[in-house]
């Protein structure tokens, strides 16, 4: 028993200095990232009493361990004196049974075992119950703020409340503790934490996941530079940038609060110091399904992927290990300009195998392959004669290309655009993007082609334009649109005729309409004729009146005299108008003047001169007539005045255009001075 004694004192007294040795050197056994976790009761309380509490944990120490050995003397004592004893009432009680004598040995045996127990039980809390070890507790109280634990000590054990964060205490609980301390100055209770114990627990699986080479489950707190900060279950770890995919991410801010496995790549448990990868573990995965993929890969299997890449001349798709392409005429049995008008990076899409190397991994994808040929019953879709709708996806010279579904598209020519229009290019009727309503005019299944028609969506109204403005009628309408050759006025909704420029005047030779006529003008005119073949109407004007030509003869006989009025001068004569409302021709030499060349020197417009009809052709609506015939015969007094006065004009206009020349001459050098 005095080795037992001696023994219990040496482990009281080891531990001490233990104590004192964990007081001074204590970030050798907890980790700088369990200090810092420290609450700030205890934080202030160690850095102002450490010495203290070390000097009094000794003594405390020293008088359990009197204790103990004084309890231990008195067992052994106890003990030692039960020996003698009962041998002299075993010499005094020898009409005993031996079945009594029996019992009473098996009663002492039964104590002698129950000792030892105890003793073993002592030995073992004293061993644990040492400040800085982890301890199983079980909850015996909960007294706001703080949860008793007994640990099998002297006395139960303290934890706040507040560590066990969204965890609810519940008595008869078993729960992992840390010792702060052995015992506060203030309650006497040992100080523990669970805070700190799960710290140091989980710091033990994260040492153990690194030995073993095992992935762990982190949380994403935030970005820093250069990375990552990760959670696990309370300790931090820094997962680098370039370890955070297999490819480059520029941006990391969407990888916050996400939560995924990594793999520990440095592990410095003195320094609190984690490093991490998750590269690590795509890598991984993607080895994994790469040769499972490869397994079960087989053309015309159908398959899902994520688009990783998009090209000019298609989109790569990631099928879990392996890229495909599908180039861009395998995505859509429709008119596509570029991939982008269908894919984005990221979609999850379903995609067919066409063809497969194994040995280049080389995967070749279709999507438009997923659905039918739009093509292999379209007659029975769109039969000839049907109304379709679509939506104008290109124009051309020729015609407007209509999508009437995805890989069918249909043909407009201009000529069947409009009924009434002269239709030289589409977009005079359509634009891009436009939705139409059409009938399907024929359709060539071989060539992938369909007729399409616009104009057939309504009635032609050429078929009725007869019963609605017949041959000899008038129309009233706005001219809209002036030629050399005369003017084209509407006549009903898009549907126009044609005023000659020889039906604008039985009487005025004009050279343009433009003379008599302009754009937006409202006339009247009438139908003169109708042609549904050639849609062609054409109008007049100067058939609204009688034709003054009609009696020419009679109303100006040849010979007859007959004054007149000058309309126009030309170079070679003067157009004049009679007052029968007919024009007449004067040639330059019938007017009079011996030797004119000039004849608007001579005369003015309006001017009234005496002429005499020497030509009527009432078949080709000419007439001419002459001043000089009319002066044969005439006093020789009148003609020299007649020619007098024409020469002088001749002179005063000639001599003002020589004056305005010279003047304009003068202003031409001013300017280039």
């Amino acid at each position: 028993m005095d080795n037992v004694k001696e023994s219990i004192t040496n482990e009281e007294m080891n531990e001490n200095k233990e104590v004192l040795e964990k007081n001074n050197n204590t970030s050798e056994e907890i980790p700088v990232k369990e200090k810092t976790e420290n609450s700030k009761e205890d934080k202030t309380s160690e850095e102002n009493s450490k010495l203290e509490e070390a000097t009094n944990e000794d003594q405390e120490t020293k008088e359990e361990t009197a204790d103990d050995a004084e309890n231990v003397k008195a067992q052994e004592e106890k003990v030692e004196e039960g020996k003698p004893e009962k041998e002299v009432k075993a010499e005094e009680t020898e009409d005993k049974t031996e079945e009594d004598v029996d019992s009473e040995e098996a009663i002492g045996e039964e104590e002698k075992s129950q000792f030892k127990k105890e003793m073993e039980m002592y030995e073992k809390t004293m061993e644990t119950v040492k400040k800085g070890n982890v301890v199983e507790g079980e909850i015996i109280r909960i007294d706001e703020p703080q949860v008793l634990v007994d640990i099998g000590y002297k006395a139960e054990g303290v934890i706040p409340i507040s560590e066990f964060k969204n965890e609810k205490p519940v008595e008869g609980d078993k729960v992992s503790v840390y010792i702060v301390s052995k015992e506060d100055k203030k309650t006497g209770r040992p100080r523990l934490s669970k805070r700190k114990a799960d710290v140091r627990k989980t710091w033990n699986n994260l040492e153990e996941a690194n030995k073993k080479d095992e992935l762990i489950r982190v949380h994403i707190d935030k970005r820093v530079k250069g990375g990552l900060i990760a959670n696990h279950n309370g300790i931090q770890c820094f997962l680098p940038a370039s370890q955070v995919s297999t490819k480059k991410i520029p941006n990391l801010d969407h990888f916050i609060d996400e939560e995924f496995d990594v793999k520990i790549i440095n592990f410095n448990r003195p320094k609190s110091n984690i490093v991490i990868s998750r590269k690590l573990v795509l890598q991984k995965e993607r080895i994994r399904k790469k040769k499972k993929l490869m397994d079960k890969l087989e053309e015309g299997k159908e398959v899902d992927g994520e688009v990783k890449n998009i090209m000019d001349y298609g989109v790569f798709v990631d099928l879990g290990g392996i890229d495909g392409l599908v180039h861009v005429s395998d995505m859509s049995w429709g008119h596509i300009n570029h991939p982008s008008e269908m894919l984005s990076i990221g979609d999850k899409v379903k995609v067919k195998v066409l063809s497969f190397d194994k040995e280049k991994e080389k995967v070749s994808l279709g999507i438009k392959q997923l659905v039918p040929h739009p093509w292999k019953n379209i007659e029975i879709k769109y039969p000839e004669g049907s109304k379709v709708k679509g939506v104008v996806t290109n124009l051309t010279t020729y015609g407007a290309f209509v999508e009437l579904e995805k890989g069918v598209e249909g043909l407009i020519h201009v000529s069947e655009m409009s009924w009434t229009k002269k239709v030289t290019h589409p977009k005079q009727v359509v634009n891009v993007g436009d939705e139409v309503e059409t009938i399907v005019l024929k359709i060539d299944k071989e060539e992938h082609r369909i007729s399409l028609g616009l104009k057939q969506i309504e009635p032609n109204p050429w078929l009725t334009i007869d019963v609605l403005h017949p041959k000899g009628s008038t129309v009233t309408g706005k001219i809209k649109n002036i030629t050399e050759f005369g003017a084209f006025m509407e006549v009903a909704d898009d549907i126009d005729g044609l005023i000659h420029i020889s039906d604008i005047s039985w009487t005025k030779r004009i050279m343009h309409p433009k003379e008599v006529l302009s754009v937006g003008q409202e006339v009247t005119a009438k139908v003169l004729s109708i042609d549904k073949v050639m849609q062609r109407i054409a109008l007049g004007i100067k058939q609204l009146e009688p034709d003054p030509w009609e009696g020419i003869e009679e109303k100006m006989p040849l010979n007859s005299e007959h004054e007149v009025s000058i309309s126009t001068i030309i170079d070679k004569g003067a157009i004049v108008k009679t007052e029968k409302g007919i024009e007449g021709f004067v040639p330059t030499s019938h007017l009079g003047i011996p030797g004119l060349q000039e004849p608007e020197l001579a005369f003015d417009k309006g001017e009234k001169i005496p002429v005499k009809v020497i030509e009527v052709d009432k078949n080709n609506r000419r007439l001419i007539l002459s001043v000089k015939t009319y002066f044969f015969g005439r006093e020789e007094n009148k003609v020299n005045q007649f020619v007098k006065d024409h020469l002088k004009k001749i002179r005063e206009n000639r001599e003002k255009r020589n004056k305005d020349r010279r003047e304009e001459r003068q202003d031409d050098n001013t300017a280039d001075a």
